[in-house]
């Protein structure tokens, strides 16, 4: 196989490093960091579009609200470039959990609740995701009513970027759920990723309508 070889934390590398690292024949990074990454995207668009916005002289009066957003923007922003990482380490500690030795009940006791733990954390980084996409497309929601029509495409792009995300993240916290013994942490998780999904779609589909609305046919 030809395989790339890179090293280092991988929101440090080239775009087409990383890329080339999630082609690799390991499990992580995988979805979750994409996903995660998706959602940064977004946040981006819509400081981007911010920043941009904010020397127009017909934006001026808006100028504290601008810069406001724009800041918020970039929390998010950060936030999520972090979870890149910080997903691929979350089920690297389940990977780690697998590899644990199961010849005795200790041992196997022990596996056991290591990989409850490091499940618990995959489950919980990924939900963390699809809360800051959540965030993200909030954010495009508040600038596309106030973007210049030559931009609005920016910010429909981050709201479906961030609609993209959220739905990405909440599979990896499907699918590494039932893993999870706890009935009760199952079903708070489950409750908030229903909740969340909701929200993303409406407010995704809310500026994809704005944007539709204003670039017309």
């Amino acid at each position: 196989l030809g395989l790339p070889t890179v090293q280092g934390p991988l929101v440090l590398r080239p775009t087409w490093d990383f890329v080339d690292e999630v082609s690799r024949d390991s499990p992580a990074p995988g979805g979750g960091s994409v996903a995660a990454l998706a959602g940064a995207l977004a946040g981006a668009l819509a400081a981007m579009v911010a920043n941009l916005s904010v020397g127009r002289a017909e934006m001026d009066a808006r100028y504290d609200t601008l810069c406001a957003l724009a800041e918020r923007a970039q929390a998010v922003k950060d936030a999520l470039v972090r979870a890149v990482d910080e997903d691929t380490r979350a089920f690297d500690s389940v990977l780690a959990a697998m590899r644990m030795p199961q010849d005795t009940d200790e041992e196997r006791a022990l596996r056991r609740a290591a990989l409850e733990a490091g499940y618990r954390v995959a489950t919980s980084v990924p939900l963390s995701t699809v809360e800051g996409c959540v965030q993200a497309i909030r954010l495009c929601g508040e600038m596309v009513a106030l973007a210049p029509k030559e931009m609005i495409s920016d910010v429909g792009t981050g709201a479906l970027l961030g609609l993209a995300g959220a739905k990405a993240a909440g599979y990896n916290v499907r699918i590494n759920l039932p893993h999870i013994g706890d009935e009760a942490f199952r079903a708070d998780v489950k409750g908030k990723l229903d909740a969340l999904l909701a929200e993303a779609a409406e407010a995704a589909g809310s500026v994809e309508a704005a944007v539709d609305g204003k670039l017309g046919a």
